[in-house]
Formats: structure tokens, sequence, C-alpha cells
């Protein structure tokens, strides 16, 4: 879908062939949790090019789902007044949480950011077909 819509800006006018339907496999299915700065040294730039990316292609398609999150940092053990106060929310034993990244972490549904990238490829020249491709 990205692939698509990324070539149609570009002035190609792709073929998008999926077996069954837009995303109806694992491409719709993921958690869609999107992490700015949690890569190590190698791929720190590419987590916060990546983050960036999905909140301006969230403005640009209209993506309802996108939603910034602040990012927790949890341990395990005996909870503390300290625990409740930061997420009452969570349960079972937590010793201590902590916020890492107000506006660090976001979540989108994979299934609706596909289908909005294929419906801006297709608007903008590349056909969808449904089926199987033979050669």
């Amino acid at each position: 879908a990205a692939l698509a819509y990324y070539l149609t800006l570009r002035g190609a006018k792709p073929l998008i062939v999926e077996r069954q339907a837009v995303a109806a496999a694992a491409s719709g299915k993921g958690g869609g949790f999107l992490a700015r700065d949690w890569g190590n040294v190698a791929t720190r730039d590419l987590h916060t090019v990546s983050f960036k990316l999905h909140e301006e292609l969230a403005q640009t398609l209209g993506v309802e789902s996108y939603r910034k999150l602040p990012v927790l940092s949890v341990t395990p053990g005996a909870r503390t007044k300290k625990t409740t106060s930061i997420c009452p929310w969570l349960d079972g034993e937590i010793e201590d949480s902590r916020l890492m990244d107000e506006d660090g972490g976001a979540q989108v549904s994979p299934y609706e950011l596909c289908c909005k990238l294929v419906e801006a490829a297709v608007g903008r020249g590349a056909e969808l077909m449904i089926g199987t491709a033979g050669g």
C-alpha cells in the first residue's frame, strides 16, 4: 500500500494485487503501536523519521485512528503510592512506573492506514486488482 502510494506521488501508475481485499491478512491486523525513539544507535534515526512520517500520513490521508500516546515504563514488584498516582488503571504488582516520553508513542489502525494508502494511490492513477497473479 505504501509503496503504491509513494510511486503515484512520483507519477507512476502501479498495479496493486490483493488476493482477497486490501489489508485482509497480516498488513491489517497488527497492533499499530509506533515508538519514536526506542531503537538502538543503528536504527534510532529510522524510528524518528518513521514516527514523523506516520503522523504526516495520518494528517494527509485523514486517518482517524491515529493518536499520540504517552510512553510509560513499568517495573514489576510491590505497588507503591507513586505507582497508583501515575497509572491507577494498571492492575497487578507494579513497583515503579515512570513517564518515559509524553508524546513519543502513537497508535494507528493498520487496516485503516493501508486502506487510506490504497485509496489515495488509486485516486492518483494506481489500479487495484483483487485476485491472484500468475506468470
